[in-house]
């Protein structure tokens, strides 16, 4: 894909992408590491309840899918790989600003 077709984002838009990302990946992310360690029970009782098992199961076969179509539209340089990476670190609150930024243009 061609500079002249890139995505530009403003500054603002920039910042408000950089903080999401960090949101996702400190913040909510922080709380899912948080229990991984300190309260193993709850991730139990999440995995076990099929309810909540049938939202993280959605939200791993849609990151796929997500990674797949990001990549395929041009709208991110990162793989499929990286960006299923991402999402696994930092959740999808992370993943999709980076990838988004990735190949974002610094000209407004």
């Amino acid at each position: 894909m061609a500079d002249a077709d890139a995505i530009a984002y403003t500054a603002r838009e920039r910042n408000a992408l950089w903080l999401v990302a960090a949101t996702g990946l400190c913040g909510l992310n922080g709380i899912f590491v948080y229990a991984l360690v300190f309260r193993p029970d709850a991730i139990t009782a999440a995995l076990t309840n099929p309810v909540s098992f049938a939202f993280i199961a959605e939200a791993l076969l849609m990151t796929g899918v997500l990674a797949y179509l990001l990549r395929k539209w041009n709208v991110s340089r990162l793989s499929w790989a990286w960006f299923v990476a991402l999402a696994l670190l930092g959740g999808l609150a992370c993943a999709v600003p980076v990838a988004a930024l990735w190949k974002a243009s610094r000209t407004p």
